[in-house]
């Protein structure tokens, strides 16, 4: 298989190296996301994403960035039913090398323990989604407004007051300062 990714309306037109390409793409990215949101059964989210893109891509106007954003936003839909059913059964692991800055993110890593993820824990979900899509999946803030179903300006002032949040509540969990 090509490691191009074929135009999109190879998968409206069913072509099976470009669903191939789409699974390979999109399965990493959307099962990860599911799982780092505390999901039980991430892979059943993932696949019910991926039905949901199947049965409405040819309905899909526009090219790779807005299919980016499509198939997080059928995701994050599928992650908040879930979540919303009380299927929520572990915490998000963010672990940030360095001091929480603008561009803070240097890896993540699964870690219990760490005071980041204390911190993580006290901002608000919504937060933590943006950071998220942000940091680890690596979208732009076009595709995580998108996603989200939020405006652009909404989504960067988000992000902006996520990080300004987390650097306090994570400053105050250093010094064992209970908010």
């Amino acid at each position: 298989m090509s490691s191009q990714r074929p135009p999109v309306q190879d998968l409206k037109t069913g072509q099976p190296e470009a669903w191939r390409w789409f699974v390979s793409a999109f399965q990493g990215p959307v099962t990860g996301y599911a799982k780092k949101l505390g999901l039980a059964d991430p892979e059943e989210v993932t696949g019910s994403t991926f039905e949901t893109i199947a049965r409405r891509i040819k309905s899909f106007e526009g090219g790779h960035s807005e299919l980016r954003s499509f198939v997080f936003s059928v995701a994050h839909a599928r992650i908040v039913d879930e979540l919303r059913k009380g299927s929520r059964t572990s915490r998000v692991d963010f672990d940030f090398t360095n001091e929480v800055g603008p561009d803070l993110v240097a890896s993540v890593v699964d870690s219990q323990d760490s005071d980041l993820q204390l911190a993580i824990d006290q901002i608000p979900e919504v937060m933590q989604q943006m950071i998220y899509l942000r940091y680890t999946a690596g979208l732009t803030t076009k595709e995580i407004a998108r996603s989200m179903g939020k405006s652009e300006v909404a989504t960067r002032v988000g992000l902006s007051r996520a990080m300004v949040r987390l650097r306090e509540v994570l400053q105050s969990v250093q010094e064992g300062i209970e908010l």
